[in-house]
């Protein structure tokens, strides 16, 4: 599963946010951004991250007896082949998505982390050390340290649908729902992964989910090709995330749409505020970014006291404002303002329990091949 499939339409959404990202980010020089120095010691710290962990480098570097230089990634697959390929030696520091942790563990690239130096990661919520304990932990040692995250759900129209509904995936496959005519109002992501996840989870499919990899038999997977090709003629149509999305929102093109939290997060700090996010009761798609170490960083203790600022209070509600997406670390809400809260701060602890973490899929080719088929259909 390459990272397009896994949450690429966020990294859409954080380049071209509104203002709060672009205030977030001015002032910085290119050279934040240059290629990586190496991890040659010294008490230089060099970074593969996206762009707005750069909003940290002065507090960062205010804190600690070091200097940070941030090499902006546009995707995790990027970041694992290239370290992969020899730039585990240029960096001491990626922060990929979680899926993407596993094999870098796999590939003997990464280091594992010390509790006595992050100290703050005994802060994060427990759906994320849980998620942890299962993703990042081989032989007693834990590799990767969660930062801040997102999800996947549908959002939906509070104007024409009540915010009391009861939020489940089986809003996406009705014509009428709580007195609403939805026929033709329902938009799906134009994505195999999350179109047919979403399905997967509304057809009861939930413990598929729950391995190293999503497990979906044959038998699943042409329910779910047969339960999608059902629902088009009752689809608006399929569409791709972010901007196109919200426009398309914005004109009432749709009602209902499968979407990330982001989509809807943008919509409200541009003042639209009739757009709700729910979180449906099978399951939602999670993404957590999480930060590594590598195995040839020369300067690894730093490493990870600079990691430990990325959910340090303070600094990980900078890192929220400045990208639009919660902390893995709670107490980063004693530094928002309620505002912020409501949108990528304060989020109740059992909202997270029924996430599901983003992961490889098992007979990938078998997806495809049906999502062609129900594309074609």
């Amino acid at each position: 599963m390459t990272n397009s499939s896994t949450g690429s339409g966020r990294r859409t959404f954080l380049k071209a946010a509104g203002t709060a990202g672009a205030v977030g980010m001015t002032g910085l020089s290119g050279c934040l951004f240059s290629g990586g120095g190496g991890s040659g010691g010294g008490n230089t710290i060099n970074i593969l991250t996206w762009e707005e962990y750069a909003d940290l480098k002065k507090e960062i570097e205010d804190r600690l007896d070091v200097t940070v230089k941030f090499t902006k990634s546009t995707s995790s697959s990027n970041m694992f082949t290239g370290w992969k390929s020899g730039k585990d030696e240029q960096f001491d520091i990626a922060v990929p998505n979680n899926n993407y942790v596993p094999k870098m563990m796999d590939a003997g690239l990464v280091e594992p982390v010390p509790d006595d130096i992050v100290k703050n990661k005994s802060d994060i919520y427990d759906t994320f050390k849980g998620f942890s304990e299962n993703q990042f932990t081989k032989d007693g040692e834990q590799y990767g340290v969660p930062i801040r995250f997102g999800w996947y759900g549908y959002s939906y129209d509070s104007r024409k649908i009540p915010e009391d509904h009861e939020q489940s995936y089986d809003v996406l496959f009705s014509d009428e729902y709580k007195g609403t005519d939805l026929n033709g109002k329902v938009v799906m992501y134009d994505n195999h992964f999350k179109a047919m996840s979403a399905t997967a989870l509304y057809l009861g499919y939930k413990k598929a989910f729950e391995g190293d990899k999503v497990t979906l038999s044959e038998k699943q997977i042409q329910k779910v090709k047969k339960t999608l090709i059902e629902q088009k003629p009752k689809l608006q149509g399929y569409i791709a995330a972010d901007p196109t999305y919200i426009k398309s929102f914005k004109q009432g093109n749709f009602l209902v749409g499968q979407s990330g939290r982001n989509e809807i997060v943008e919509m409200w700090s541009n003042g639209t505020e009739w757009p709700k996010m729910a979180t449906p009761k099978e399951g939602s798609l999670a993404w957590f970014e999480s930060a590594v170490v590598s195995k040839k960083s020369e300067n690894k203790d730093l490493a990870w006291k600079v990691i430990n600022e990325f959910i340090a209070p303070k600094l990980g509600a900078d890192l929220a404002k400045a990208g639009y997406s919660p902390s893995c670390n709670p107490k980063t809400q004693e530094h928002l303002s309620k505002e912020q809260n409501d949108m990528f701060g304060s989020i109740k602890p059992s909202r997270l329990e029924d996430f599901i973490p983003f992961k490889a899929v098992e007979n990938e080719d078998a997806w495809q091949n049906a999502w062609d088929e129900v594309k074609t259909a």
